[in-house]
């Protein structure tokens, strides 16, 4: 079969995705429990930029300690974090793709047991799921926060990422600042809860130059009271008045999990949908996301203008050559819905995956 669609090139600012395949940011904490870059996260990505995605997100990277949404997770924190990450970076491209960098701040969806500082929140209301209390960010906390991310986009940069992501999604901060689920502030950035988020990509901006900056959201949080497409059309349009070059639809918080990844009982392309509503009301790129298994399926919505770039995720996980063998019609190693990817659901201390054996060398 050809995939026409699917192969053509993208240019974005600067540089030039050589296909529509978006491998998205991943939590796998294969990291050092300081944040550095392993030989394991090294092989992981290599794998998959190998395995022929136009664009690599390697993350989620947090940008303080405080932020960290999980034990081994990549930082970008500090300095000392530049050597490792310009390796990865390196790694990614040498292997065929586009290297991007997501930045995180975990916010109410991490534990101060993970973090060893308070957690903190648009307002003291603790995540269902975490049910840890967070202490409500002052004027002050909001501002060294944003600088965080500033610098470390400038890290990035520094580093090689050829484009950086915003985590503005899944009920972590910046998408806590987003939501009315979360922000139940009574000042500025409760009347405009785009706020929070449009000052980090202006700041950001200007430190990083033409570098492609893409914005994660949860385009339907599916918990009552949360962001719904009503909203989130309206927020799209001022997060790309911002300074957005991408917008990567998501959907789903800790509150709603079943849909951040969701099973496939939930439907192929579960989340298509909210991508091509957004993609209608903004002139940037869109990438979509959840529940994309095959090449022919991604293909029709990039020829069928539903998205602009198409995220797989779970099946390169299964098998990193996933794209390359779909592309020659060869057999791959099939995601199974298994889970196991979920670590932290599981009580795990990593990702595994039963079909790819090589995950489980330490």
């Amino acid at each position: 079969m050809v995939f026409k669609s699917l192969l053509e090139p993208l240019e974005i600012n600067d540089i030039i995705l050589p296909n529509r395949v978006v491998f998205p940011a991943f939590q796998t904490n294969y990291a050092s429990s300081e944040g550095y870059i392993t030989e394991r996260l090294l092989r992981f990505y290599g794998k998959i930029a190998a395995g022929g995605s136009g664009l690599v997100i390697a993350g989620c990277m947090a940008v303080s300690d405080e932020g960290a949404p999980e034990t081994n997770v990549i930082k970008i924190n500090d300095d000392r974090n530049i050597p490792g990450l310009k390796e990865l970076f390196s790694h990614i491209k040498n292997n065929g793709s586009v290297a991007g960098a997501q930045l995180i701040h975990a916010g109410r969806q991490t534990l101060s047991a993970i973090t060893g500082y308070p957690v903190v929140a648009p307002s003291a209301i603790p995540c269902p799921l975490m049910k840890e209390n967070p202490v409500e960010l002052d004027i002050e906390g909001i501002k060294k926060i944003q600088d965080d991310f500033v610098h470390a986009g400038a890290r990035a940069k520094k580093a090689g990422a050829q484009l950086i992501e915003l985590h503005g999604a899944y009920g972590y901060l910046i998408g806590g600042f987003l939501s009315p689920y979360s922000n139940k502030r009574k000042d500025e950035y409760g009347s405009d809860k785009t706020l929070f988020f449009t000052e980090i990509i202006e700041k950001v901006k200007r430190s990083i130059g033409n570098i492609p900056i893409s914005c994660r959201i949860s385009v339907d949080e599916f918990v009552e009271g949360g962001l719904t497409l009503k909203e989130t059309r309206i927020f799209a349009l001022r997060l790309a008045e911002a300074g957005a070059d991408v917008l990567s639809v998501a959907a789903g918080t800790y509150s709603s999990i079943h849909r951040m990844a969701p099973k496939m009982e939930l439907g192929e392309g579960v989340h298509v949908h909210l991508a091509t509503a957004i993609r209608k009301a903004v002139d940037v790129p869109v990438i979509c996301s959840d529940n994309i298994r095959n090449l022919e399926y991604a293909n029709n919505i990039i020829s069928e203008k539903k998205a602009d770039l198409v995220a797989i995720c779970r099946p390169q996980v299964a098998d990193p050559f996933f794209i390359r063998k779909s592309l020659n019609s060869q057999f791959y190693n099939e995601c199974k819905d298994c889970g196991n990817c979920l670590y932290f659901l599981k009580g795990e201390k990593y990702v595994s995956c039963p079909q790819n054996p090589a995950l489980q060398d330490g």
